[in-house]
């Protein structure tokens, strides 16, 4: 008998263990961790930064959890904070938010109506994926890692909430980097993030996927680090496949090794895609399948003006299909778009395509650099009404020159590896083999055209920069054999 009472309280010491939950009072308290060992009863144990958190904890509406302190939280499997107040992580240097066992997860965190809160200097790993609803939630400086999909599809899951999320490390999750519905109407600002290796399930889902905007307020995926592993995974993709509409600006990013680098794939799409680098978007290598650097598809009021980038490595340099309209570039009469992108090196199966535009309407392509300055050449990597007449015409003339912005050189030199940059003190040329050797008048120019700097350099010579203003110039490096150009960014 002594042994079945036993039993029955091991039985329900168990049971209470595996239901255990800690509601705060909703009173307004304002406490930190070490108030929720005092109040949970047992939920949360520990002391002096070290806690374990035994079972579910729900920050009702008016109380606040703020902790200001390095440590550690550790959490027992499927274990849930749910936030309907604020949650104020912000140490000085680091907090670690982990499993007890990293075989069970824990299931990770959900902000509901919680504008105020906060994670900063956080690592997030071993959990099951952070999701804002309705919560403008501030996420910096964090490592997000090594979480699963058993809370979020994304590690980090929008619905209808603006969240800013910021200089963060994303790496090795489940699922993708940062993901919203397509009816969910959410605006994130997504700056300074590195993202590495998300999507380890490799399902057909990139890093960055977003669906519809928030009214008046432009999504914003801003001097992020992209870089993939996972062949089905591609690196940013916005869409309204049930409808609704996007306004986003895609400016500075790094997009590379991924499967693709942008799709922008629907209707009532209004994008900005500037100043990126996308390069080496092949990993899949099925070239029916994906593998381009931008990709739009959609009806014609899928708009994008399309500037800066520098495109190269991809299975196809820009691919627009459907009824998409983005304009790549419209120097003449007016300048709508400065143009000035670069294509090189974009291809699959022994072909070139800079530009492929499958689709019936015409869009303009001017000022761009492709691959070449010789007219017959750059007319071989662009597909358009001139190869289908089905096709609409693409219009690529005048061409960039890397010295005047617009001009029609037919003597192509030679690319120039410049480093570092961007730069702020000096920059060095990496140069063929056989031409390190040789001496060459040096110049730069700038936006305008003008020459500011000339001056005749050797063998690894660097080259002063200290005292140009901020922007981006253009570099004239030549001999009487060779004649090499290229592009920095002084910062």
């Amino acid at each position: 008998m002594r042994k079945y009472i036993a039993l029955l309280l091991i039985l329900g010491i168990y049971s209470f263990a595996s239901h255990a939950q800690y509601v705060t009072p909703g009173t307004g308290v304002v406490w930190d961790m070490d108030d929720l060992v005092q109040n949970s009863g047992g939920v949360v144990t520990g002391t002096s930064g070290m806690f374990t958190v035994s079972g579910n904890i729900t920050i009702a509406p008016q109380d606040t959890i703020r902790h200001t302190g390095d440590g550690q939280i550790w959490m027992g499997s499927s274990v849930l904070w749910t936030i309907q107040g604020v949650l104020e992580f912000d140490p000085p240097s680091e907090l670690l938010i982990s499993a007890q066992d990293t075989l069970q997860h824990f299931m990770g965190f959900r902000f509901e109506d919680s504008d105020a809160s906060f994670l900063n200097n956080c690592i997030i790993e071993f959990g099951g994926g952070i999701e804002l609803v309705n919560s403008d939630t501030r996420i910096e400086n964090c490592v997000i890692r090594k979480n699963d999909k058993s809370n979020s599809t994304g590690v980090i899951d929008l619905f209808h909430c603006n969240p800013q999320i910021i200089n963060n490390d994303i790496y090795l999750n489940e699922g993708p980097a940062i993901l919203s519905p397509a009816n969910g109407e959410c605006s994130p600002h997504i700056e300074g993030n590195w993202l590495w290796r998300n999507n380890t399930a490799n399902t057909n889902m990139p890093q960055i996927n977003l669906g519809t905007s928030a009214t008046g307020i432009d999504i914003q995926i801003l001097g992020n680090t992209i870089e993939g592993f996972y062949d089905k995974a591609g690196g940013i993709a916005i869409t309204t496949l049930a409808g609704g509409s996007i306004s986003c600006m895609i400016d500075g990013n790094e997009i590379i090794n991924n499967r693709y680098g942008i799709t922008a794939y629907g209707f009532d799409i209004n994008s900005t895609i500037s100043n990126n680098i996308i390069a080496n978007n092949n990993i899949e290598n099925m070239p029916m399948q994906g593998g381009s650097g931008i990709n739009f598809w959609g009806g014609t009021s899928n708009t994008s003006m399309v500037y800066g980038n520098e495109i190269y490595g991809n299975l196809w340099g820009i691919t627009n299909t459907g009824d998409a309209m983005p304009n790549i570039g419209q120097v003449e009469p007016d300048t709508i778009n400065p143009g000035g992108n670069s294509f090189y090196d974009n291809g699959n199966e022994g072909e070139i395509y800079a530009l492929y535009n499958n689709t019936p309407n015409d869009i303009y392509a001017e000022n761009n650099y492709w691959g070449s300055y010789d007219m017959d050449s750059v007319a071989m990597v662009i597909f358009d009404y001139y190869d289908d007449e089905s096709l609409g015409i693409v219009d690529y003339m005048p061409i960039e020159s890397p010295l005047t912005g617009v001009n029609n050189q037919s003597v192509p030199p030679g690319l120039l590896n410049i480093f570092p940059n961007p730069a702020t003190r000096t920059i060095r040329f990496d140069l063929p083999a056989k031409q390190k050797r040789q001496s060459f008048a040096f110049r730069i120019y700038n936006d305008s055209g003008q020459m500011i700097l000339e001056e005749r350099i050797g063998e690894n010579g660097s080259i002063n920069i200290s005292a140009l203003q901020e922007g981006m110039y253009y570099v004239h490096l030549s001999n009487d054999e060779v004649t090499f150009t290229g592009k920095f960014v002084k910062k």
